[in-house]
């Protein structure tokens, strides 16, 4: 089993050096495991009981360590869903517009189909020209649909292409990803911060996998062949959606690196122990819990269900140090970043392809003269392991590299070339809703290019500044505790306007980035911008570009036409930013100043209030135990509403601490008091 959607170079995060080669070279090894366990099963090294009587493994310790490698199929899912699924989430997450789906969808349709293609020609004339049966035979696998027809559920495949059941599921999620994005959007986008807008990506992820386990017992229930199971794209939807969680975390370390998460920090600093990790979930494949050693189906429900989630976890534990900020690893350079599973990694959809049509091949010749193949598993155990498994990996790495180089490849660079001019202009559009055009006013110069590579980069330097300025006044102490707080009163006025404004701000700044992304790509698209291009940067730069949504005014003032839309200048829109920060930074310094000082006047009252009962216990005296509890009582009340109200102890830009001053009297006064009663005690004068 392997993927049939593998990504390539360009596709891959963090994609230089190092990193490259690994992410291909794990791509490449998974390939070589995949064909390793098909090898396996038909040349008897794994034990069968699909023909009838059970046969047992040829060699139980070789058995027992490929028994594992179906792990590695959850490698080439995870990339797949995280390459496919990480624009989307990027956009989303840092409140710009989704990408464009044609361009993207033609180029992975491009890298899939016509490989695919010239591989089913190839099979359908050399092993199964005798079977075939009227048009239907020849036009379910084009249209990609032979896990359905002619029995949905009774496998049946063609000769040479029993492993192309991913063709039509990848095909699948290809179109799927881009519709969950666009169901996501509209929840996700309202949240304020980048943060809050990754979480909220995160919905679909633990309902996928629910479906996914799901589909697993209702295949079992009714019946079906194992092979159901995974052949359906839901069938792999658990692993699709670990791929989606990591394209959201990585892009929210993108977007927002503070908001970095643990689990990305973890494997940046620990990647060995991730990959060990996997190592744990390999061995515990080839152990095949609640199922049978060595054998080549998992005739459990529970070993399928162990099974089923362990590839997914072991895509999960070895993706994670591959694609992580700031990995450091030795194993990467000396192992995954080696030429041989780089290019492996490079040809590894040829890899997939082509390998059960290479054994068809080698173990039946005269196939290819006669049209007339018999199916793999009537070969079953005719050649060794050893023999088939060199055969089949020598053959396919050449079949693999001329379709790499004769036909992926050069789809690919013209692929590129044709949506080059088309991406640039959706690219330029995007960033601004078509139907809010930017003009010059009367009397506007149209900046030269310098004027404009200076103004733009100017604004790139702001609005790094805004975002991180954002970012900081969000994750400061004052924030994090009137955003958790349950809040009454005054502070509870105070900070739903202030949230309100938060929004707001948050809603001018995504706005404001629009308008600098698009002034950016329209320099970036073009060496020597035209003069149309350059009135475009400048009345974006200059004009009132910025359009932000907003309230209409009072029914009495407003005109007709207002729909509550404002459309800002760059330098407007900077100064009501400010202003909105300026406000809500004072609040929230506030609340923080009167929560630490207060807090810290709080806790060395009670500190004496406490050390003050230890000893009033030994005395039997009513006024101080009343005094006593009526300074608890207010030291409580004084502790809540710090804690739901603290800006009704901030007058004139300090911490009033009237009430703080005459509970400390009150407590000072009892302390004095039990020391007194100590001081009788002892028997020295009062």
């Amino acid at each position: 089993m392997v993927v049939a959607g593998s990504t390539r170079r360009a596709a891959a995060p963090a994609r230089s050096g190092n990193r490259s080669s690994a992410i291909d070279g794990i791509r490449g090894l998974a390939a070589l495991a995949l064909l390793t366990v098909h090898v396996a099963m038909f040349s008897g090294l794994l034990g069968t009981k699909a023909l009838g009587t059970p046969r047992p493994p040829t060699n139980f310790v070789g058995a027992f360590f490929v028994s594992g490698m179906p792990s590695f199929i959850g490698v080439m899912f995870v990339f797949s869903a995280l390459f496919l699924y990480l624009p989307f989430a990027k956009a989303i997450i840092s409140g710009t517009r989704r990408p464009p789906q044609r361009a993207n969808l033609v180029r992975r349709l491009l890298r899939l189909l016509p490989a695919y293609y010239v591989m089913y020609l190839v099979v359908l004339l050399t092993l199964n020209r005798d079977a075939i049966d009227g048009v239907w035979y020849v036009l379910r696998p084009i249209l990609l649909l032979q896990v359905y027809l002619p029995s949905p559920f009774v496998p049946n495949l063609m000769n040479g292409m029993e492993i192309t059941w991913t063709v039509p599921s990848m095909v699948q999620w290809y179109l799927a990803l881009p519709l969950i994005a666009w169901a996501s959007h509209r929840f996700a986008a309202r949240g304020v911060t980048p943060a809050i807008r990754a979480r909220r990506l995160m919905v679909p992820v633990p309902i996928m996998i629910t479906i996914g386990i799901g589909w697993l017992f209702f295949v079992k229930a009714r019946g079906w062949d194992n092979r159901i199971v995974f052949w359906w794209p839901q069938g792999f939807a658990p692993t699709i959606a670990i791929g989606m969680a990591l394209a959201i975390l990585l892009a929210l370390a993108q977007v927002s690196p503070n908001d970095t998460s643990r689990m990305l920090r973890a494997a940046a600093a620990h990647p060995n122990r991730f990959w060990l990790g996997a190592l744990v979930v390999y061995f515990v494949n080839c152990a095949r819990p609640f199922s049978v050693i060595g054998m080549d189906a998992i005739y459990s429900v529970s070993g399928l269900l162990v099974t089923y989630l362990m590839v997914a976890l072991f895509g999960l534990l070895a993706v994670l140090p591959l694609i992580s900020p700031n990995t450091r690893s030795h194993a990467i350079k000396t192992i995954l970043g080696t030429r041989p599973f780089a290019f492996l990694g490079r040809v590894s959809y040829g890899v997939y392809l082509w390998h059960f049509a290479v054994m068809h091949f080698y173990l039946q010749p005269g196939s290819v003269l006669s049209g007339h193949a018999k199916p793999l598993r009537e070969l079953y155990g005719t050649c060794g392991f050893w023999q088939l498994e060199i055969i089949t990996v020598a053959g396919t790495v050449i079949i693999a590299s001329i379709s790499h180089y004769l036909l992926e490849r050069p789809l690919a660079a013209w692929s590129e070339r044709y949506l080059r001019d088309d991406r640039r202009a959706v690219a330029v559009r995007a960033a601004l809703p078509p139907a809010v055009p930017v003009t010059l006013a009367p009397g506007t110069t149209v900046m030269s290019l310098d004027e404009a590579s200076a103004k733009a980069a100017g604004t790139v330097t702001d609005r790094d500044a805004i975002q991180a300025n954002l970012v900081d006044l969000e994750r400061s102490f004052g924030h994090q505790l009137l955003a958790g707080a349950a809040l009454t009163g005054h502070t509870k006025v105070r900070w739903d306007a202030a949230a309100t404004d938060l929004t707001t701000l948050w809603e001018i700044s995504r706005a404001y980035s629009a308008v600098v992304d698009e002034a950016i790509q329209i320099l970036a698209g073009a060496r020597h911008p035209s003069t149309s291009e350059l009135a475009r940067i400048t009345g974006l730069l200059t004009g009132p570009s910025i359009v932000v949504a907003g309230t209409p005014a009072p029914l009495a003032q407003r005109h007709i036409t207002d729909n509550g839309r404002q459309r800002l200048a760059v330098s407007t829109a900077i100064q009501r930013m400010n202003d909105l920060f300026a406000g809500i930074a004072e609040l929230v310094s506030a609340a923080e100043t009167v929560w630490t000082e207060a807090t810290h006047k709080l806790d060395a009252i009670g500190a004496e209030l406490a050390q003050a009962r230890r000893h009033a216990e030994e005395f039997a005296d009513a006024a101080l135990a009343t005094t006593l509890a009526a300074a608890d009582a207010e030291l409580q009340r004084l502790r809540h509403m710090v804690g739901t109200d603290p800006l009704t102890m901030w007058q004139d830009g300090r911490v009033t601490a009237t009430e703080l001053d005459r509970l400390r009297q009150h407590t000072t006064a009892a302390v004095a008091r039990v020391q007194q009663f100590a001081r009788t005690q002892d028997g020295a004068p009062a």
